[in-house]
Order: structure tokens, then C-alpha cells, then sequence
């Protein structure tokens, strides 16, 4: 049974003592029982009450509350606004339930521990925050909020309780909250549409603010005040130097009772803006269905980067939205005005954004499919072996990723490869084992996932600098955020001087990627080779004719390395373990043979079929039990003698 019955509900919702200002509700908290997603929510939440506007809530614990948004019309837009506010229409939507409060970084917090969960920020896209700067004229070349790779939602420049709603999160990790609480509360949570937001912000009458069409005061909503003037300036965003909120930055969100919507939901203007399950499209309002619009669609194979997603609400930045004469201004930065919309890219993680949920029965979470291509990295180790001098190697167990090599000394610690983002905090406690220094710089040996996706987080939470070839960068910008891009890059050959150590980078692309580097510590006769060898017979080797590589152009990389390197040159291989020279000369035979083998087949008129039907050579049998098998292999070399066929036309 629920803690109060309807009948005693609607009993109680006409004897409630309401704060001063606030208007008794018209709704009566009747069950409205030809709503399935109304029953849906009720059972399945700890405690079912009628709140002092009338309308049901459904509370799932501490601050973990939903109110239900009866089915009927409201008035979306407005007349005053930007363009993208236009035209008011009226908008009909079936009942469902929105949060009363946003996310708090208690909640949040709660969600990264239990799935190790890493943010956008985390990932490379950073996080916009304040770099420091108070400043005044408006005539400032620099805006003092910038994209800082170490931001994030745990790291951030002021203060916050559990119960202040998170910040500096994306369009992507609401996502994944919310699919995380779905299947905690049992119940299919998601992003409210922009047309659901709007509603439960304002009501049915099309009014200004949550409250009704005065003017923000600092009892109804945590703006742009003189506490923001005094430590920030009045760059931008107008604050108004009349008013104070209490708070320089975030606030409870449950601090402004007075500021509640007609629904009884808190913080739907200020404190922190709030992502919408929307597209960002400054025509829809024109276009949109006039029941239950879904927001602009999406087409397939869009990078996040490109897609803007809908936030509403405002923020503690911005401002009120009209001047003292009353009239709207919508020029000035974003305002708490309920109808004012703004887009960002749905990766991207501002300070001042946050996100609540919805319920509606139609929808679920939209997260990210996992990549197919990612190993699991549950329970991976890593483990360490010296290879020469102050040179180590560091191996993820069972080879999910690249090897990494490390010199370290009184300069601190180099890098070579980074394996994956989720295995960074490993990747440093090995490195911390070896030698207590600081993580100064990282090299990229070429662009993979398993080379390079801890470049943003390693080097942000180290300050460290990234190298790598130019082509490195060029293809990690086309799928990565800032924080992955290397700051120096070379063409052919580049030289760094570390830890009494001459460490040369040499280019020799076309095999494994477009972007391969070698790495060779010149006074300890160590060399990193990247994915150009694959040590031991566990795997045959890859070539990424996608990245520009090329099976004969390995080959012949290979073969040039022979002479690079010499009787007592200590390897470390892209995967594998420690090896040398000789385990190189290896691998060239294999790489001449099996080529050779295919090419001549190939100018008999086998096909690719028959090849890799007919195998390896006896020689080669054992090889291929890893990651790349023999038959792939075959059909890489088959491709790659097309590729260079066609490019001598």
C-alpha cells in the first residue's frame, strides 16, 4: 500500500498551508487511471503523496522524486523571444512524470562509482569552466570560460554538496544515468523532450518564469546577482546588482520553494541549465507536430561533435531575461526565461549544464552502443618487466592492449602508448611502483584505441604533453576530443632530449597505419615498435588499409627496421612480449613468405576463397591463435596486393 490513498490525497491537497506566494492548486491529485505510465510510476515508487500544488508525486527516495504532468494542452514559445522561440502554438501532450529536482552530484557521484563509469570530459571532450579571469569590459579578447581538459564533474572550480545539482556533465552521461536508474527503479527513465521540460516549467497559461511573469527576485531563483558580479565581473551575462541570491555558484536544489513551477518541480529556471532528449533545430517550433513532438531527427553515423542537443532553463551565469522596463531582451547571454532555448553538442560538458529525468512510457535511454572493437577490460592488470636500464615495459594482461614503454629518471617519467582511458589509474599505479615521479611526457607510436585512448586522461590529470606524428593527430580529431590531440607533432624524425636519454621518433608509415613511429632510446639500445611487430606466434599482424596501411609496405618497414637495430637492441613490440632482433628477422620471414605465397596464387588465378582455404605453409601453423588469425591475415595481404595493384594503374 502507498503511504496516502487518493481519497486521502485529495482531502489533504485543499487543507495544505501553501508558502506565502504561492496559489493554491486547481488540480485535485485524482487518479487519473486510464494512464498506464501513471501506474507504472506509483507502483513502483516507494511512497505515492499529493503535493501543495495539487498533482501526484512518486518518490523513489531522498530527493529522488517524480511529479506527474497531466495529459492536455499548453502554450509552447513565445512572441518576445529569439526566433527559435517562434511560433507560439499550442502543443498537446499524454500525462507523464517529470523529476522535481535536477541530478545531484550525490546521485551522480553514486552512479560513476558503481559502474566506474567515465564522463565525456573524462574522455577528451574537457569541460568549459572558468579559467579565473574577473572581467568587466565587454570589449575582452579572451572569454574567461574556456574548455579545460582537467574539468569535470568532480573537478571543478568552486564548491558543491551532494544535494547541488551536477555540473559539467553531457548530453551522453545523462544518457547513461538514466539507463542506470531505470533499471534500478524498474521503471524506463529518460531525458524529458524539450516539449515536456517546457511544460512542466511553465504551465498551461504561457507565463515568463516557473512562477508566473514577475521578474526573477533573489527568493525564486539562483541567477546572475552581485554575488556573481563581485567574483566573476559583468562580462556577458548582465547580472543584476540589485538582487542577492545567497549564492555565488550552485545551490541546493531544493533551496527556492518560492520558485517552484505549477507542478510543484524545483529549479526549472537557474542554478544549473538542463539537457533535453531534443535536437537542437532553430526552425522545428514551425514544422513540429501539434501532439507529443519528438524533437528533430537525428540522422545515422553523425558524430556527437556535430549534433546539438536542447538546454533549457539557465543557469547561476546568466541572466533574467527581460529589462526593468519589463520588456524581453534576449540578446545578453542565455536568461532563466522559460521559453529561451539554446543548443549544445550533445559531448559537450559546460559548468553551468546539468540535467533532470522523465517518464513517459514511450521511450527509453538513448546510450551509446559499446564498441565492438573495445576488449573487456574487466579485471585487466598490468604488469611490469624491465627492459633495459631505467626502461621498462608495462603489458596489460592478456594483451587487450598495447605495450607500453617507460623511462623514467630525476626528469620524471616518458611514456610510450597509453592502452585504453578505463585502464589509466593501473597504468599509473604501475608507473608509480616503478619510479615516484611525474608523468612529463607521452609519445603515440600511431592512432588505435589501444595505443592512445588514455592520452586525454593520463595527460589531464598529469598535465602532461603529448607527441606524435601530424597524421597522428589528424586522425585522432576526427573521432576524439581535444584532450586526445597531440600539442607536438613531427613529419619525418624528432628528437627528445629526457633523463640523460636521446630519444629518437623516426616516421615509417604505410604498414600498420598512415602514422606509424619508432621509438628508439639511443644510450640504453631500446626500441618501441609500435604495432609494426607483433612478438611471439600468438597473433599474425594488422594492417589498417582503412588508416592507409598496407601488408607489402609492413614488409618492407620490417625489413628496414633490421637495419635500424642490432644483435643487442632490446625490443619492446605493439603486443607481445620483450623481444630482439632475431624475433624481428622472424617476423620479416613471415611477413616475405606468406605475402609471396598469396602474391604468386594470386597470379595463378586462385581466388581469395581457395587461399585462405588451402592456409599456411607447415611453418606457419602454430602462429594465428590470437587476436589475428591466419585466414585474416591472408585476406589483409590479398587486399593490400589489390590495393597496390590499383594504385600502379
Amino acid at each position: 500500500m502507498k503511504s496516502l490513498s487518493a481519497r486521502v490525497c485529495a482531502a489533504l491537497c485543499v487543507m495544505v498551508f501553501l508558502p506565502a506566494g504561492v496559489e493554491a492548486a486547481t488540480a485535485s491529485c485524482d487518479r487519473p487511471t486510464a494512464h498506464s505510465i501513471f501506474k507504472t510510476v506509483a507502483d513502483a515508487a516507494d511512497k505515492l503523496s499529493c503535493n501543495e500544488h495539487g498533482y501526484w508525486e512518486a518518490s523513489f527516495g531522498e530527493l529522488r522524486v517524480f511529479v506527474y504532468v497531466p495529459e492536455g494542452k499548453f502554450i509552447r514559445g513565445s512572441k518576445y523571444g529569439l526566433d527559435d522561440e517562434k511560433p507560439v502554438r499550442s502543443i498537446h501532450l499524454d500525462g507523464y512524470w517529470i523529476a522535481k529536482y535536477p541530478v545531484t552530484v550525490g546521485q551522480f557521484r553514486d552512479f560513476v562509482s558503481a559502474n566506474d563509469y567515465m564522463t565525456d570530459a573524462e574522455r577528451g571532450w574537457g569541460s568549459w569552466q572558468w579559467n579565473g579571469k574577473k572581467i568587466d569590459s565587454p570589449d575582452t579578447l579572451f572569454d574567461p570560460w574556456e574548455p579545460r581538459m582537467d574539468g569535470g564533474w568532480n573537478n571543478i572550480y568552486f564548491e558543491q554538496d551532494d544535494d547541488h545539482p551536477v555540473g559539467s556533465v553531457s548530453w551522453n552521461d545523462a544518457n547513461a544515468y538514466a539507463a542506470w536508474v531505470s533499471e534500478r527503479y524498474g521503471v524506463s527513465v529518460v531525458l524529458p523532450t524539450e516539449a515536456q521540460w517546457e511544460k512542466a516549467a511553465r504551465g498551461t497559461d504561457g507565463r515568463r518564469f516557473p512562477w508566473g511573469n514577475e521578474a526573477p527576485d533573489g527568493t525564486r531563483v539562483n541567477f546572475a546577482d552581485k554575488r556573481y558580479a563581485e567574483k566573476y565581473g559583468r562580462y556577458a551575462r548582465r547580472p543584476d546588482l540589485s538582487q542577492d541570491d545567497g549564492y555565488v555558484e550552485t545551490s541546493p536544489v531544493n533551496a527556492f520553494p518560492l520558485g517552484q513551477s505549477p507542478y510543484g518541480a524545483f529549479d526549472m529556471a537557474g542554478n544549473l541549465g538542463e539537457w533535453t532528449n531534443d535536437a537542437y533545430d532553430s526552425d522545428y517550433y514551425a514544422i513540429a507536430p501539434k501532439r507529443n513532438p519528438p524533437g528533430p531527427a537525428v540522422p545515422d553515423g553523425i558524430p556527437d561533435q556535430r549534433i546539438d542537443r536542447v538546454n533549457r532553463g539557465g543557469s547561476w551565469v546568466d541572466w533574467v531575461g527581460i529589462d526593468a522596463d519589463g520588456r524581453v531582451r534576449p540578446e545578453g547571454g542565455h536568461s532563466v526565461r522559460s521559453a529561451a532555448r539554446t543548443g549544445d553538442e550533445q559531448n559537450s560538458s559546460d559548468d553551468h549544464m546539468g540535467f533532470r529525468l522523465a517518464v513517459d512510457g514511450v521511450r527509453t535511454a538513448q546510450t551509446k552502443d559499446p564498441d565492438p572493437y573495445k576488449p573487456d577490460l574487466t579485471g585487466v592488470t598490468i604488469n611490469t618487466y624491465p627492459a633495459k636500464g631505467n626502461i621498462f615495459m608495462l603489458e596489460a594482461s592478456g594483451d587487450v592492449a598495447g605495450n607500453i614503454a617507460a623511462l623514467v629518471g630525476p626528469d620524471g617519467i616518458l611514456i610510450v602508448d597509453d592502452q585504453f582511458a578505463e585502464l589509466v589509474p593501473a597504468i599509473e599505479g604501475a608507473l608509480q611502483d616503478i619510479y615516484a615521479g611525474e608523468l612529463r611526457y607521452i609519445l603515440n607510436t600511431h592512432h588505435h584505441d589501444d595505443h592512445s585512448d588514455g592520452n586525454a586522461h593520463l595527460a589531464a590529470r598529469n598535465h602532461a604533453t603529448i607527441i606524435a606524428h601530424d597524421q597522428t593527430r589528424e586522425r585522432l580529431q576526427q573521432d576524439k576530443g581535444p584532450g586526445h590531440w597531440p600539442v607536438v607533432t613531427f613529419d619525418s624524425r624528432m628528437t627528445v632530449h629526457f633523463n640523460y636519454e636521446t630519444v629518437r621518433l623516426v616516421s615509417l608509415p604505410g604498414g600498420h597505419t598512415d602514422n606509424d613511429v619508432v621509438v628508439f632510446f639511443e644510450r640504453s639500445n631500446v626500441a618501441h615498435l609500435g604495432d609494426l611487430m607483433n612478438s611471439g606466434t600468438s597473433s599474425f599482424p594488422i594492417t589498417d588499409l582503412s588508416a592507409g596501411g598496407n601488408a607489402l609496405t609492413m614488409r618492407d618497414n620490417v625489413g628496414e627496421l633490421l637495419d635500424m637495430v642490432d644483435d643487442e637492441t632490446v625490443i619492446i613490440p605493439g603486443h607481445g612480449p620483450i623481444s630482439d632482433k632475431n624475433g624481428l628477422r622472424v617476423l620479416y620471414r613471415m611477413l616475405a613468405d606468406t605475402i609471396g605465397m598469396v602474391e604468386k596464387k594470386k597470379a595463378d588465378g586462385l581466388d581469395l576463397e581457395t587461399i585462405i582455404e588451402q592456409g599456411v605453409s607447415e611453418e606457419y601453423r602454430d602462429w594465428g591463435y590470437g587476436f589475428t588469425p591466419a585466414e585474416d591475415w591472408l585476406a589483409m595481404v590479398w587486399a593490400s596486393l589489390e590495393q597496390s595493384s590499383s594504385d600502379n594503374l
